[in-house]
């Protein structure tokens, strides 16, 4: 039975040790002065700004300014020339002067203005202009949410990156800790009993499923920030 026991910790202790190994690809090494600090999260900012939603209000102030032009092109379409030419002016006069005389004007011109246009077209070209300034403040609106959220974004990632480093040590402790227990109970010694044994292994699962935890909030907290400036947190650093 104890033979079967071992074996069994043997297997356990593998995959754990496995388990507990540190995830490289999230734990990147981060600026500590503060000159360098503030670069990358000016950089970050930056990148920030070429989020989608930036770009789709500045689609949208350029079309209003189409639509200002569109509005101002209302003044020429309620300009219409009217007209008429009499007999005389087209077929000229066969019968002398007298009857030239009395059919006067020989042609004449007006504009017709529709007087409501008077009034809507000023309004129109006024809402365009008006909503382009709403753009306007909408995308300073953005730019100053994008801007907390990819700082709150960083801190976040910053934060849980150095929780997870500080679990690191306290799982190998805990490991050491039943590596001990272990070797000493598969030695036959009579002062460690499976209980003991039982407990070393439950602080090190238990000190495991924090390790998991804090892994995963770094990888969420990094595929955040991620999201928000449209690149890996990885290719920033390089450039940096």
């Amino acid at each position: 039975m104890k033979r079967v026991l071992f074996f069994l910790l043997a297997a356990i202790t593998g995959t754990v040790a496995q388990a507990q190994r540190a995830d490289t690809s999230i734990i990147l090494r981060l600026p500590a002065d503060l000159p360098t600090v503030s670069r990358l999260k000016e950089r970050l900012v930056e990148l920030a700004m070429n989020n989608p939603q930036i770009k789709a209000l500045d689609i949208k102030k350029e079309i209003t300014k189409y639509d200002q032009n569109r509005a101002k092109a209302g003044w020429l379409d309620m300009l219409t020339a009217a007209g008429n030419l009499n007999e005389f002016t087209i077929k000229g006069s066969s019968g002398g002067t007298a009857n030239n005389n009395t059919l006067y004007p020989r042609y004449n011109f007006g504009i017709m203005v529709p007087l409501g246009h008077l009034i809507s077209i000023p309004n129109e070209v006024k809402t365009a202009k008006a909503n382009g300034k709403v753009f306007d403040l909408q995308k300073e609106g953005e730019k100053l949410a994008l801007k907390s959220a990819v700082l709150r974004a960083y801190e976040d990632y910053s934060a849980n990156k150095q929780l997870y480093e500080l679990q690191l040590p306290l799982l190998e402790d805990s490991y050491n800790h039943y590596k001990q227990v272990e070797q000493k109970f598969s030695g036959g010694d009579q002062n460690t009993a499976v209980e003991g044994l039982n407990d070393a292994y439950r602080i090190y699962n238990a000190e495991m499923v924090r390790k998991v935890n804090l892994e995963r909030e770094v990888k969420q907290s990094k595929i955040a920030l991620e999201a928000i400036i449209g690149t890996s947190l990885e290719e920033v650093l390089l450039h940096l």
